[in-house]
C-alpha cells in the first residue's frame, strides 16, 4: 500500500520541505523539494505570523497528508536516564516530566524527548538506556499547534535520533560528526540506536574544531559522515589535517530515490528531513 508525508525541516534560518512517498519496505522516493528562507528565528520574531503563514502555505499543497516536523534547535540539554524496558510512550513521557522537574527551570518552556541508547555490557537486568534531550519549548510547540489546525497529522520531534535511526536493519556502525554554529555533536549509530553521543555547546569556532578532532581521535570508525550548517569545506580541510579518519559528506541513504525531485540537493535541511520521513514512515505515523 502506498503511503505519502510532508516533511519539513525547521533549522534556524530555513525550512525545508519535502513529499515522501513510500510503496512499503525501507525505500521510499522524495517527490517534491522545497526551500524556504524562513526558520526557528523568524518563527520567534517580528515576522513569526507570516513565516508560519508562508510554511504553512508551502505544504498545503497536499493538505491531506501527514506532516513531519524535524526540529534542529540552537542548544541541547542532555542527560542519561534509565526507562523501564518496554515502557510504553505515555509512561517514558510521564518518566521525563520527573527528570525535568530536577534537571531544567521552568520545565514549561522546555520540550524532551528521550534517545534510545544501545543497550551496554553491565547495564542493570530490566532498565533501557536513554538520553534525554532538553530543547527551547518554543517556536517550534507552538509552530506544531498551529500547523495541526490545518493538517489531518503533526508529529514533531529533533532530528538526532532520526539521524541515529539510519542505521536500521543494518549491523554496519555509522559515524556523524554534525558541526553547527552554537554546538557540535558526535553521534554513532548501529541498528538504528545510537551506540555514543556527544554534544557540545560551541561560543568560538576554535571550540567547534577542538571538539572535532578530539572525538574523531577516539572514534571507533575509520571513516566519519559530516553534516551541519558550520561544516563549511575550510572547516573540514582543517579538522581532516589533524585527524586520521577520512571525513565525506553524509550522504542521502542508498534506499532513498530522489529522481522525481526537481532541483532536490543534499542539503543539511533535506537530509534532516529525509530522515525525519523514513523514521516517520516506520512508525506508521505514531
Amino acid at each position: 500500500m502506498s503511503r505519502s508525508l510532508i516533511a519539513c525541516a525547521l533549522e534556524a534560518r530555513t525550512a525545508t520541505i519535502l513529499r515522501v512517498k513510500s510503496s512499503g519496505g525501507p525505500s521510499c522516493t522524495v517527490t517534491a523539494c522545497r526551500t524556504l528562507g524562513y526558520g526557528l528565528e523568524e518563527l520567534l520574531g517580528p515576522k513569526a505570523k507570516k513565516a508560519l503563514s508562508k510554511i504553512a502555505n508551502a505544504i498545503g499543497e497536499w493538505r491531506d497528508e501527514p506532516v513531519a516536523l524535524s526540529i534542529s534547535p540552537s542548544s541541547l540539554l542532555t542527560l542519561p536516564a534509565w526507562f523501564p524496558c518496554c515502557a510504553s510512550k505515555a509512561e517514558r513521557d510521564s518518566i521525563a516530566r520527573v527528570e525535568a522537574g530536577h534537571f531544567v527551570r521552568e520545565p514549561g518552556e522546555w520540550s524532551w524527548e528521550s534517545m534510545p541508547v544501545e543497550h551496554a555490557e553491565g547495564s542493570p537486568d530490566g532498565l533501557e538506556h536513554r538520553l534525554l534531550l532538553f530543547s527551547a519549548a518554543e517556536p517550534a510547540r507552538g509552530a506544531a499547534r498551529e500547523l495541526a489546525q490545518r493538517f489531518p497529522r503533526v508529529t514533531a520531534g529533533l532530528h538526532f535520533e532520526p539521524l541515529a535511526r539510519l542505521t536500521a536493519g543494518s549491523d554496519e556502525p555509522m559515524a556523524i560528526l554534525e558541526l553547527e554554529e552554537e554546538y557540535a555533536v558526535f553521534l554513532v549509530s548501529r541498528r538504528g540506536r545510537a551506540d555514543y553521543f556527544r554534544y557540545w555547546p560551541v561560543k568560538h569556532a576554535s571550540e567547534r574544531e577542538f571538539f572535532a578532532i578530539t572525538e574523531l581521535e577516539s572514534s571507533p570508525l575509520d571513516r566519519v559522515q559530516v553534516t551541519g550548517l558550520a561544516a563549511d569545506p575550510a572547516t573540514v580541510r582543517r579538522i581532516a589535517a589533524a585527524t586520521p579518519r577520512a571525513l565525506e559528506p553524509l550522504a542521502i541513504p542508498p534506499q532513498v530515490s530522489t529522481t522525481e525531485a526537481r532541483g532536490f540537493r543534499a542539503s543539511t535541511g533535506t537530509l534532516r528531513a529525509v530522515a525525519m520521513a523514513m523514521a516517520t514512515l516506520a512508525d506508521g505515523y505514531k
